[in-house]
């Protein structure tokens, strides 16, 4: 047998539950049987899963509490995973788990808050890219220039949700005066989620007309558009929207539509 079988005997009694050939690779003795041996093996890798995923979503650990948590990334774990031996990278699937699973159906805003957790994680995980020469804009074709489309940085993430998630983020927070009790959760939120050079902010959106359209402007770069149905949306506001979105760094970076890197 080649290393390549070996693993994927392994990795399918991981997080199959068909562990007969993993453990026929596996030696027994007097005092455990080769099944016994690999159960503790995958106890082992579940448990390692299990608490990164805890490190990255403590709050939706503590909505739902560290037992039935556990018990969740179990099958979590066996329906995604990991692809990658970097911890750091694993959990993006876990708001979409979150979002299907039946016995949260009443915490109908854990997925979204799941969402926000894992924006922070990623954010703080990302380096922000070196400054880009935008002066290159201005020497394109008018008829180029409507065919770009802006790349916003890897250091912010945009999340929107009909719930209060950043309250109830902030409310699982030490030393937090918000009471979980008292917030307003069906509460449509947008929120932009950044690091500067110490810590991870959330920014909330919506709070004036101002805020709200450039999350919105924001968000259309995020989905691909480019500076032409950027013109057609914004109208007159487009030349103040993206010059504070250059002058905030939101805004990394400019490709042509055909993904040619400027």
């Amino acid at each position: 047998m080649n290393l390549a079988e070996l693993q994927k005997d392994f990795i399918e009694g991981f997080f199959t539950g068909e562990d007969a050939n993993a453990s026929s690779h596996i030696i027994s003795d007097e005092i455990l049987t080769a099944k016994q041996r690999f159960g503790i093996y995958k106890g082992s890798i579940h448990g390692i899963l299990t608490q990164a995923l805890g490190l990255t979503f403590p709050v939706c650990k503590s909505l739902v509490g560290e037992k039935f948590f556990d018990k969740m990334c179990d099958l979590f774990i066996d329906q995604y995973p990991p692809t990658t031996s970097f911890f750091a990278e694993y959990g993006n699937h876990f708001a979409k788990f979150l979002s299907s699973f039946k016995p949260l159906q009443h915490i109908p805003y854990i997925s979204d808050v799941a969402r926000l957790e894992w924006a922070r994680h990623e954010v703080w995980h990302k380096v922000r890219n070196q400054s880009f020469d935008f002066g290159q804009l201005a020497e394109l074709a008018e008829s180029d220039q409507a065919n770009i489309k802006f790349i916003l940085t890897d250091t912010m993430r945009l999340i929107q949700s009909n719930y209060r998630i950043d309250e109830i983020w902030f409310a699982h927070q030490q030393d937090s005066d918000i009471k979980l009790e008292l917030i307003e959760f069906d509460t449509a939120v947008k929120l932009l989620i950044w690091k500067d050079s110490k810590e991870l902010k959330i920014s909330l959106m919506h709070t004036n007309k101002q805020d709200s359209l450039f999350w919105d402007f924001l968000f259309a770069i995020s989905k691909g558009s480019s500076l032409g149905d950027l013109a057609i949306r914004f109208g007159e506001n487009l030349p103040d929207l993206l010059n504070q979105g250059i002058k905030s760094t939101w805004i990394q970076s400019f490709v042509k539509e055909n993904l040619i890197e400027v």
